[in-house]
């Protein structure tokens, strides 16, 4: 994968390709995704980008993923039960779940998954695989 500068530039360069306004909000929290390991949530990023600019507001942090997302630089990672977590790696991949601490982390799987064309009506476009399990914290902080 790229490092973060590299990605940075990909991103100026998307933005004057479409016509989108290249903002230093929109670059915090794109740069926020890309030195992320966690899949950080809308709040987490917030955050994050509220230290750099702290006149930002949420609703700007939410357009700003929804528009990165819209562009293909970011991937939405929903679970059941959790809040959304955003990807800032969007290559095709999976992820390891922690059930009791929501931890996320990537994952290549070297067995592919045949999925069809058209399943059940839909029109298959992509897939991602979610592991759910206890993370390496949380399996040493069960009681014996």
């Amino acid at each position: 994968m790229q490092n973060v500068r590299e990605r940075l530039e990909l991103f100026v360069k998307k933005c004057k390709e479409i016509g989108l306004k290249i903002t230093p909000q929109r670059l915090a929290v794109y740069e926020v995704l890309l030195k992320s390991p966690n899949h950080p949530t809308v709040e987490e990023i917030y955050e994050e980008v509220k230290k750099m600019y702290p006149y930002v507001s949420l609703a700007t942090v939410y357009r700003t993923l929804e528009t990165l997302e819209r562009i293909g630089l970011v991937r939405r990672v929903c679970f059941w039960g959790n809040s959304a977590r955003y990807d800032a790696n969007t290559s095709e991949h999976h992820h390891l779940i922690c059930e009791r601490c929501g931890k996320i982390e990537d994952i290549e799987l070297d067995d592919r998954i045949s999925v069809p064309p058209e399943l059940k009506g839909f029109k298959t476009e992509s897939y991602s695989v979610n592991v759910y399990g206890l993370c390496p914290d949380c399996r040493s902080n069960l009681p014996s």
